[in-house]
């Protein structure tokens, strides 16, 4: 798909891979916490450092966009492609930063649930921007998985929300886990934008 057009140095895939492998390392941390609360400061600690590595990495990429002339996508696809992934590091990494903040100290329910819907949409997010450096086979495939992940995540966020207001009885406790909850929606949501980001690169080059 992409050969033809491709310079023989595909550093922009290799830089935008290893974003999707940080993401779905913090994802995998975040997956940790809700499965083991008590770490929860020392893991949100971690993924605050991936965050700030993810921007190193993001400044790097912008950096080569300005010194290269010939690029093996358009500029403003690798530019959106890029600032795409980010944010799923940025949603993570904001969902863990609150719950340290608001001393969550009790397993979250349906925190479990959304976690692994974010670690699985990452895991294939990797799969799909290392395909591009060559393997396209299942990748369209692949992107739809990330979308209907991100439908799901739909419903499993309605049902947490559901619960918290039916069985939490404290207000305070009530709005802490509901902007809790709805970072985990966004940082799906963000899954879901990456792939639109990616998807219209593959199409403009098929």
């Amino acid at each position: 798909m992409f050969k033809s057009i491709m310079p023989k140095q595909p550093k922009f895939f290799e830089l935008l891979a290893t974003l999707t492998e940080e993401a779905h390392n913090a994802a995998k941390i975040l997956n940790d916490i809700v499965q083991n609360i008590e770490n929860l400061d020392e893991y949100a600690s971690e993924i605050h450092v991936i965050e700030n590595k993810c921007d190193e990495i993001t400044h790097k990429i912008a950096n080569e966009l300005n010194e290269t002339f010939i690029t093996p996508i358009d500029r403003e696809d690798i530019f959106a492609i890029m600032n795409a992934l980010d944010d799923v590091t940025d949603g993570v990494d904001r969902i863990a930063s609150k719950m340290k903040l608001y001393k969550i100290r009790k397993p979250l329910k349906f925190g479990p649930q959304l976690a692994g819907i974010l670690f699985r949409q990452t895991e294939l997010l990797n799969e799909v921007v290392r395909s591009m450096q060559g393997d396209y086979k299942h990748t369209l495939e692949k992107l739809v998985i990330i979308r209907n992940l991100e439908t799901e995540g739909d419903s499993v966020f309605r049902d947490a929300i559901t619960y918290l207001f039916e069985n939490e009885k404290d207000a305070i406790e009530v709005i802490k886990k509901k902007e809790i909850l709805e970072n985990f929606e966004k940082a799906v949501d963000k899954c879901q934008t990456a792939t639109i980001a990616i998807e219209g690169a593959l199409i403009k080059n098929i």
